[in-house]
């Protein structure tokens, strides 16, 4: 079970990512939107930025592995606030698209370097009892950082200029140095007699394991679909939508600003929601039946959404939408980190990560290609009935474990009376 101290370890690490994370999130409100003064030619260079981040974490994940392996814990972490600094900075000196591409390489690597590094510190400081909710706990104030990118991008941005807002995310990027290196701990793993040595024998048997490549699948297309691509266009929707702005209270919002708003809301919301979802998964036997359920909300928000339906109305919809996404993310990264132990974590988490970026890699430059082929209708409606399939999927998995353990508990009660006769 985690300690006062873990907690505070895991909370220090989600507020160094939120940080560095700003500089990202803010990109995603103001690229679809301001593509053409920043030297780009066309919405699907916007869609190339929006993923190369995450294409280049894809070869570079196992190589974030034997980094982790080989250095300690808190210099990982060092290195991705110094590359978070470099690249949030920098956004105000590029021009073109040759130099976004370098820049969002960059990033790629700083949140490799997060995102392993959070997940071994979570799994080797938590216990069953309690993941989901640190977990949660770390997914919501981590994106607080998307809180205040969201906000800057909706709102400063249009009112002081991207260049002004990079410069100065930058700098407060660069002042989290000397938290990184007195807050998070230099080793992960306190007593090396009590790990197991790796066996990646074992670990490539649990690739075997159904369940777990169900959960490897549904990581994949909640992060390209619902995370990923739905992110990535979510202002250009809000435009389509709205027109180009929209009268509120004597106010001119943009799209760009509404959209802000909503995750805003979002991501102020999760810090308070999240933990307190990851608490209910902590405590139930029968997780995926949790899982399926989102997962039927998720199909019908998505199906919904293209509708022509009253504004007030389809902007809840859409927060609604975000927020249960949020709580997807959560259900199965405790799903998943629960069927890891200490002696394999490393290499498991490198896969599962490769899978998520690759999904986060496909997403927005996919979006953006068949909304230009075949409509952003139909395209949410497709991915309705991907989702939809994958809860079918999960309520039979459900089910089949449910009726396992319950032949299971039969026999060892008929053992039990057997013996006592």
């Amino acid at each position: 079970m985690a300690s006062s101290a873990d907690r505070k370890t895991i909370i220090a690490l989600s507020l160094i990512t939120a940080v560095c994370l700003a500089g990202d999130s803010m990109l995603y409100i103001i690229l679809p939107i301001q593509w053409l003064e920043i030297g780009l030619n066309s919405l699907v260079q916007v869609g190339v930025l929006l993923s190369i981040n995450r294409f280049v974490r894809l070869p570079l994940t196992p190589l974030i592995g034997y980094i982790y392996k080989k250095l300690r814990f808190h210099h990982g972490i060092l290195i991705a606030v110094i590359l978070a600094g470099i690249t949030t900075f920098s956004y105000a000196l590029v021009d073109g698209f040759s130099g976004w591409i370098l820049l969002r390489s960059l990033w790629g690597i700083s949140w490799s370097l997060f995102k392993m590094g959070a997940f071994l510190l979570i799994i080797n400081l938590t216990s069953e009892i309690n993941r989901g909710n640190l977990i949660g706990t770390y997914n919501g104030l981590y994106r607080l950082g998307s809180l205040v990118g969201m906000i800057l991008g909706g709102f400063l941005a249009e009112a002081f200029g991207l260049k002004v807002i990079s410069m100065v995310l930058g700098l407060i990027v660069f002042a989290t140095i000397p938290f990184t290196l007195k807050y998070l701990p230099r080793i992960i793993v306190q007593d090396p007699k009590k790990v197991e040595k790796p066996n990646a024998l074992r670990s490539l048997r649990l690739l075997k394991e159904s369940r777990l490549v169900w959960v490897f699948i549904t990581a994949f297309l909640s992060v390209m679909i619902l995370e990923s691509m739905f992110m990535a266009m979510l202002s250009h929707l809000i435009h389509l939508q709205n027109a180009a702005h929209f009268h509120m209270f004597g106010l001119i919002l943009g799209a760009a600003s509404i959209a802000g708003l909503l995750q805003a809301v979002r991501w102020g919301g999760t810090p308070f929601i999240l933990p307190k979802i990851g608490e209910i998964v902590d405590g139930m036997k029968q997780k995926t039946y949790f899982l399926s359920f989102f997962l039927l909300v998720a199909t019908a928000l998505l199906f919904i959404i293209p509708f022509n339906i009253p504004i007030f109305i389809w902007w809840t919809l859409l927060l609604f939408h975000l927020l249960i996404t949020s709580c997807i993310a959560t259900i199965i990264d405790t799903i998943f980190s629960s069927s890891l132990t200490k002696s394999n974590n490393i290499l498991m988490v490198t896969i599962y990560t490769i899978i998520v970026d690759l999904g986060a890699a496909v997403g927005p430059i996919l979006g953006y290609v068949l909304e230009g082929i075949i409509g952003i209708a139909k395209l949410l409606w497709f991915c309705a009935a991907i989702f939809l399939m994958l809860t079918v999927k999960w309520v039979i998995i459900s089910s089949y474990t449910k009726r396992n353990n319950t032949n299971c508990n039969q026999s060892l009660y008929i053992k039990k009376l057997d013996k006592s006769l």
